[in-house]
């Protein structure tokens, strides 16, 4: 989003159009809060009379529930009054067309509170319901959590709205809630403190809170009345300002907008062909190939041994998956920089990119390039090459089969001769997700369990917790000297529930729900050059791959340092490989993907 979105609460009840339009025109809201009924200690059901103006219902006002409604009291009396007056809070809610509902969630036992819910959301055909949470109370999520799982076919129809106050939680406790559904954070007024002009302001603390809040896509309701004089403007143009000041978008950030937790099928570049537009869209990364572009320059001085009195030795250098040209381009402008002539081959089994590739070279900067129409695993050169360059990593290294394609090229390759990359690494995190399982859940809604749950997908990683470290898991080298080659792989990794240690008072046990793991690569193109979109060592502004996604079909609670082990195979065979996973700590599920009955990458077109 381009601007903060920042509602608020209605609260004044006077000339209630004027009053709406004023919050909409003048004070610089995006949506209002409005009571669905006044509070009443009796539970009355006394709604505002506003209902027949023309405002946008849908898009523009959510309504409120009265937070005094307790369906789930000890009480009998109170508990018929607040069922009567919830359900007549939800029957005016879908007779003006308000889109989502908010009310409140507090206490352990709030399983009325779900039965009610769940006839608002077959009732308004699955109009969302919002539910504030106080997140100062040490139980709110796991409350929370118990309240969620009570809605399991509805699950991406609720979401919560964390109410801050004066104490706040830290950092790590908000990452938790960020790998929940959190969809705004409900401020009060109050909170503000002066500046030395007497406009509202946030605490240095609650500044973090909120511009990592809106970094997820996280929106705020602000609630009280003004405290401080200067309009409720202020609060939303000091809103808008922690907004513009959350921290400068990178290129990764500005490419994938609209990409957050969409799921991909990963590409088979060996099975299927890509299309222009994909091409188009790799080639608009200039960090991979400023990268290659580095990794062949220097491969190139290394290898330049000309004898006493001659010039540079020409190199061989073989481009194998050419696709439109860019790394045939990259070994050029190295060549250049160096000045070591190559003769490059390019090569390319893609008669569609052939098509781009026979008119790139018609340009005399590319006067040096032998156009190849051939698998790389086919072909028989004239000569063998000393470098050997290939884009062929998927978001799990090898996923897109670099290491089979690579092994049956590197015959093409001199025995002293430079594999780029030469090596690559898969790695693995625990994540917790609602969004990502939500999504996963809806691919298939049928057979979810037969389905969906045993895919790996391509995805940008936005609202996720990766609440322990990220480790490695499967490694390859070109060129591979083994005898013979076995590129199947195995891995048991284990890692551990998580702690917030950030608190001065010492560590907090903290739960989480571990809803599938992360899968990330680095690759090492020559020597210390590097490409990589693991967290810790991502390559800046490179957005070519986003991470993969190895969801679990039932998502297990994991107690604070809890042990969680999961074993992970690359399964090998003559015309597919595939990937295979099984969580065994804390709780046993199923081997996903067996036999590679759901996702698996074929060898061959």
């Amino acid at each position: 989003m381009s601007v903060a979105i920042c509602g608020i609460e209605y609260q004044t009840h006077g000339d209630i159009e004027k009053d709406v339009t004023e919050i909409f025109d003048t004070q610089g809201f995006s949506f209002v809060g409005v009571p669905l009924s006044e509070l009443s200690p009796d539970y009355t059901f006394q709604p505002l009379p506003f209902f027949d103006h023309d405002f946008d219902w849908s898009s523009k006002v959510i309504g409120i529930v009265p937070p005094n409604v307790n369906v789930d009291s000890s009480d009998p009396l109170v508990r018929a009054k607040s069922e009567n007056l919830l359900k007549r809070c939800f029957k005016l809610s879908q007779y003006v067309g308000v889109n989502t509902v908010l009310m409140e969630l507090s206490g352990e036992r709030n399983q009325n509170l779900a039965r009610l819910c769940l006839y608002q959301l077959q009732d308004s055909g699955g109009k969302p319901i919002w539910f504030r949470i106080k997140i100062s109370d040490k139980t709110s999520w796991q409350n929370w959590n118990t309240f969620f799982t009570l809605f399991p076919e509805n699950q991406n129809k609720i979401a919560a709205v964390l109410e801050l106050s004066s104490c706040l939680p830290s950092l790590r406790e908000l990452d938790r809630w960020i790998g929940d559904v959190v969809l705004a954070l409900s401020l009060d007024t109050s909170l503000f403190v002066p500046n030395k002009e007497d406009y509202p302001v946030l605490r240095r603390e609650f500044q973090a809170y909120i511009k990592r809040a809106y970094r997820h896509k996280i929106q705020v309701i602000v609630t009280g009345s003004d405290c401080h004089g200067k309009g409720m403007e202020s609060y939303q143009s000091y809103l808008s300002y922690l907004y513009k000041n959350r921290g400068q978008e990178s290129e990764y950030e500005s490419f994938s907008q609209g990409y957050e937790e969409l799921l991909q099928i990963p590409l088979q570049p060996l099975k299927d062909n890509l299309d222009n537009a994909t091409y188009e869209i790799f080639e608009k990364d200039p960090i991979k190939y400023r990268q290659y572009e580095e990794a062949v320059y220097r491969a190139l001085i290394d290898r330049n041994n000309p004898l006493p009195g001659e010039g540079p030795v020409k190199q061989v250098v073989m481009v194998v998956g050419a696709g439109r040209g860019p790394l045939v381009r990259a070994s050029l402008n190295a060549s250049k920089r160096c000045n070591i002539p190559v003769k490059v081959y390019a090569v390319e089994k893609n008669e569609c990119a052939l098509i781009t590739l026979r008119h790139l070279i018609t340009d005399p900067y590319f006067s040096d390039v032998t156009l190849i129409d051939s698998d790389m695993r086919d072909w028989n050169p004239p000569e063998k090459a000393d470098i050997l360059v290939s884009e062929l990593l998927g978001s799990f290294s090898d996923n897109e089969l670099s290491p089979e394609c690579l092994d049956g090229a590197q015959r093409l390759l001199k025995d002293d001769g430079v594999s780029i990359p030469c090596e690559y690494t898969s790695y693995l995190a625990p994540i917790m997700s609602r969004r990502l399982y939500n999504n996963t859940n809806k691919q298939s809604p049928d057979s979810p369990s037969e389905n969906s749950f045993h895919m790996g997908y391509v995805v940008r990683l936005q609202n996720v917790w990766v609440f322990d470290k990220i480790k490695a898991c499967f490694t390859f080298k070109h060129p591979n000297h083994d005898n013979p080659i076995d590129n199947s792989r195995h891995i048991s990794l284990e890692f551990s529930g998580p702690v917030d240690s950030a608190p001065l008072d010492g560590p907090v046990p903290m739960e989480a729900l571990l809803h599938g793991f992360a899968g990330y690569f680095d690759a090492k193109l020559y020597k210390d050059v590097m490409i990589s979109i693991h967290p810790d060592t991502h390559s800046p502004d490179m957005f070519s791959w986003f991470p993969m996604f190895f969801p679990l079909a039932t998502p297990t609670l994991v107690k604070p340092g809890e042990r969680i082990v999961v074993d992970f195979w690359r399964v090998v065979e003559s015309t597919k490989i595939w990937y295979e996973w099984a969580l065994t700590e804390p709780t046993p599920q199923a081997i996903h993907n067996n036999r590679g009955k759901t996702y698996w990458i074929g060898l061959f077109s």
